[in-house]
């Protein structure tokens, strides 16, 4: 049997590599807090900071997060025949394009559904948990304390 990753820090700091390889789309500033020339993904607890929060990764959270627990179950749902689906659209369901369910196994690999081939659906609520900074200069993402050492709210602590 094939040994599964759960989320861990190792998952978190890909999340960042993945998109910041994406040069043409996103800005470090897009993922990280500049404070006081340091980019962090969150603001440590010890540091006085401006009253905003940083929105622009929360799409890219749910984007990465979705496609990472797809991929997670999708050989569960194989097991009884059926697709993990992302973005699952059904009008019978009250399931439209603005309101998707996150993942459903489905009868079929397609984002519409029929009612009856929906089986169940998955809300996935998952957000980056530690804190990590990014180094401009080596283009590196290290680890700098658990959700313990930061001002953020995760969706999601570990217990």
């Amino acid at each position: 049997m094939q040994k599964t990753e759960l989320w861990s820090d190792i998952v978190e700091k890909q999340f960042f590599q993945h998109f910041l390889r994406k040069k043409k789309v996103l800005s470090q500033e897009k993922l990280f807090y500049l404070i006081n020339d340091n980019y962090l993904a969150y603001i440590p607890k010890n540091v006085t900071s401006p009253g905003y929060t940083l929105q622009s990764r929360n799409s890219l959270i749910g984007q990465f997060t979705e496609k990472w627990c797809q991929q997670l179950l999708s050989p569960i749902a194989r097991k009884f025949n059926l697709y993990a689906v992302t973005n699952v659209i059904c009008q019978e369901a009250g399931l439209s394009k603005q309101s998707s369910a996150d993942i459903g196994f489905c009868k079929s690999d397609k984002q519409h559904q029929k009612y009856q081939d929906i089986k169940i659906i998955f809300e996935i609520k998952m957000s980056i948990l530690s804190n990590y900074e990014f180094d401009k200069n080596k283009k590196t993402v290290k680890w700098i304390g658990d959700y313990t050492t930061h001002k953020g709210n995760p969706s999601l602590i570990e217990v």
